[in-house]
């Protein structure tokens, strides 16, 4: 298979198993018992991709063998230090934050091998590693979940996913580090290593910090609500954003005119995200009772609506993000994170006292005014205009209209909302587009 089928195969791996796990555990666990893991978990998701993305991201940069030695003890002492503080507070407050404890360190030891895998654009052994692990992992839990383990078995496969892919990480990379550091050599590698670092915790902490506000403030059934919703999000963006995001970027590196490329890209990725989150927002209900069960989509459906908004944003503009990355505005993309997760603390905060749903409409309603301000940017630093989105007023108008329709109707099956919306919306679509003139 091609490098960008190992690729896709490696994202989803990713996400998918993960995915199908926890949803086979929302049949078995109450919203509270989710809320407890979701909140335990939330400060290892805060930090580890420090490490999965932060430190291999920095093998890449770094290369040489001396740094990739320090850049090593970096990366197991971040991970042991966080190891020890997650520790002291699972003992304090948390059983299960102290079994989740051991993840950092795990990561921290494997962190430099999976970059120097990813350097080798080892994709299919990549690939393959991820799949196989987490078979495994999910294999032990689900036998957890049918033994009545309960939340133990999410901590199971969380703790088997880390150890096995630390472990094969190390063997399939053959490599270690072959000298002792020097703070000479930390001291160089640091500038590079906090900046990737850095970028890597402003784009990936908003949800993790709301899931862990959102545990510790409205308590744990209102935090199993919000991780249900946010997992349905990761997986519908999975399914349909992953794909497009790898394809645009190296589509964009190599263009020769941007702006058709640019135009294409938004064409297709609104056509495709609107009718996706159109249809979510409307069949919410629907959805999460066919993928969680009828006992947990009351409280779940409300909480999804909500953060439709920040997924259909995030997926509008992809192309202009991956277009300035490839057009090295990587300053830009990182305010837009910076932003986002400032405007995101600061209107979540007052919200907290009031609802889960009122917490995650702050999120969208940051999403939605970082996008404002993004937008303008964007287009003035790759010399376009605002007519140049002209592609995604289409899908917008049709979605929008699907949207209304639908929840006119009566109640209907999940099956019959997607017929009639998808009937709709194509209809829609193809009259909103104008007739091409040719010369006589």
């Amino acid at each position: 298979m091609s490098t960008r089928v190992w690729s896709f195969v490696l994202s989803w791996s990713r996400v998918g198993i993960n995915a199908a796990l926890f949803l086979a555990a929302t049949r078995v666990l109450t919203l509270a018992e989710i809320g407890v893991f979701a909140t335990a978990f939330a400060p290892i998701r805060l930090t580890q991709g420090l490490h999965k993305a932060g430190i291999s991201d920095a093998v890449i940069v770094l290369r040489k063998s001396r740094r990739l030695d320090s850049l090593f003890a970096l990366s197991l002492g971040s991970g042991g230090l966080m190891t020890a503080l997650f520790a002291t507070l699972g003992a304090l407050f948390s059983p299960l934050l102290l079994a989740l404890s051991a993840i950092p360190i795990l990561n921290g030891l494997g962190a430099v091998s999976e970059g120097v895998l990813r350097q080798r654009l080892a994709l299919r052994t990549l690939a393959l590693r991820t799949l196989t692990v987490q078979s495994i992992a999910a294999a032990v839990a689900l036998w957890m979940l049918a033994t009545g383990w309960g939340v133990w078995a999410l901590v199971a496969f969380a703790l088997i996913n880390a150890g096995l892919t630390c472990a094969l990480s190390l063997t399939l990379a053959r490599w270690w580090p072959k000298t002792l550091t020097s703070w000479q050599y930390l001291v160089l590698i640091w500038p590079k290593t906090g900046e990737i670092a850095g970028r890597v915790l402003l784009s990936t902490s908003q949800m993790p910090l709301a899931q862990l506000a959102i545990g510790l403030v409205l308590g744990p059934v209102a935090a199993g609500a919000f991780q249900i919703a946010t997992r349905m999000v990761e997986l519908i963006e999975a399914l349909t954003l992953s794909p497009l995001r790898y394809i645009a970027l190296p589509q964009f590196s190599r263009s020769a005119d941007l702006r058709t490329d640019l135009h294409a890209h938004i064409k297709r990725c609104a056509t495709l995200s609107v009718w996706v989150w159109g249809g979510t927002l409307a069949a919410a209900p629907e959805i999460l009772t066919v993928a969680v069960g009828a006992t947990h989509a009351p409280a779940a459906a409300p909480v999804l609506r909500t953060l439709v908004v920040l997924g259909l944003l995030n997926a509008l503009l992809m192309p202009l993000t991956q277009a300035l990355t490839a057009r090295g505005h990587t300053g830009l993309v990182l305010k837009r994170s910076a932003l986002s997760l400032t405007l995101s603390a600061a209107l979540i905060a007052p919200t907290l006292g009031l609802s889960v749903t009122a917490a995650t409409a702050a999120l969208s309603l940051a999403a939605l005014l970082t996008a404002l301000w993004f937008t303008g940017r964007a287009l003035d630093a790759l010399s376009f205009t605002p007519t140049d989105l002209a592609p995604a007023v289409g899908p917008l108008l049709a979605g929008s209209a699907m949207c209304v329709l639908l929840f006119l109707c009566p109640p209907l099956s999940l099956v019959s909302q997607i017929a009639l919306g998808t009937a709709i919306y194509l209809t829609l679509l193809g009259l909103s587009r104008k007739p091409q003139r040719h010369p006589a």
